[in-house]
């Protein structure tokens, strides 16, 4: 992405995370000024509203500015920075962000932390902003080779592009510039979505771009079940036997004794980290793999 892409990216950013509550502000000022003289406890209810909104945009404000320079990651490190990020996105949204974080090695170039970290500023308001998620999870892995960042979430999902100009077209800028960033790093962007079901965003950033340990293209379909899968928790390996079983999230759901939701959030997760986007995708390879 280029400068002009970058600044419209921070342009929609700011109107995103701003322009809500300063248009609400403002219409409430109409409001008032519309309602002409107000009584002593009507001007004291009103002060009150006006100075409630006022300081939940000063929040936003410091939250964005906090966000745009990620102090947190260059003082305290990835894993409390993503911390920190989460609080503030359950804050924003009201939006539980659960954490599986793995203690980073003291070598991890700076550049492969602030790409990590932006890729998952990006998922994390997409999913509050857009998704109507209920809850998303943040996973971070590193091997040998890789730093393996995974966002996902349980709320609508979205028909993803083939290319990163797909993304520019669908005016879905944050991500067009996230997978050209890991590009950048030699690694990959994945997004991965079902209608319905929820969204999986996972880079994979090689540690050590020089070395050529990892392509553009990332892993292969064969090696998937092997070394990119992060391990199935036994609750979704109990849905991912449902659907190898051609049963449906209500079916799944009544079997397991939980709620359709809950069903539908561990199937992101299993779509995500089998790397696939169907139940269909996901019931074949599991066979292949005998993960069932």
């Amino acid at each position: 992405m280029d400068r002009e892409q970058e600044l419209g990216r921070l342009a929609t950013l700011i109107e995103r995370r701003l322009g809500q509550t300063l248009s609400l502000l403002l219409e409430q000022i109409n409001a008032y000024r519309a309602a002409g003289r107000l009584s002593p406890a009507q001007a004291s209810n009103a002060l009150s509203t006006l100075s409630g909104m006022t300081s939940r945009l000063r929040t936003e404000l410091q939250d964005l500015v906090a966000d745009l320079e990620a102090n947190e990651l260059r003082d305290l490190g990835l894993a409390p920075a993503l911390e920190t990020l989460a609080l503030r996105t359950g804050r924003r949204y009201g939006l539980p962000v659960s954490l599986d974080l793995d203690d980073l090695a003291d070598d991890v170039p700076p550049t492969v932390l602030l790409a990590a970290y932006r890729i998952a500023q990006e998922a994390l308001d997409n999913a509050g902003q857009h998704a109507g998620a209920g809850r998303v999870g943040i996973s971070l892995r590193q091997d040998r080779e890789h730093l393996v960042l995974t966002v996902a979430d349980d709320g609508q999902g979205f028909r993803v592009p083939s290319t990163v100009e797909g993304y520019v077209q669908q005016g879905q800028y944050g991500l067009a510039m996230e997978s050209q960033r890991a590009a950048d790093r030699s690694g990959r962007l994945e997004v991965s979505s079902v209608l319905g079901v929820g969204t999986q965003v996972r880079a994979w950033l090689p540690l050590h771009p020089a070395s050529g340990s990892a392509s553009p293209d990332g892993p292969d379909r064969s090696s998937r079940a092997e070394a990119l899968i992060e391990p199935l928790t036994p609750r979704e390996q109990e849905v991912l036997a449902g659907v190898s079983q051609g049963w449906t999230n209500k079916q799944i759901a009544a079997r397991l004794g939980i709620s359709d939701r809950t069903v539908q959030f561990h199937l992101g997760n299993v779509l995500g980290k089998l790397g696939v986007a169907s139940r269909t995708e996901a019931a074949v390879l599991a066979l292949e793999q005998g993960l069932v």
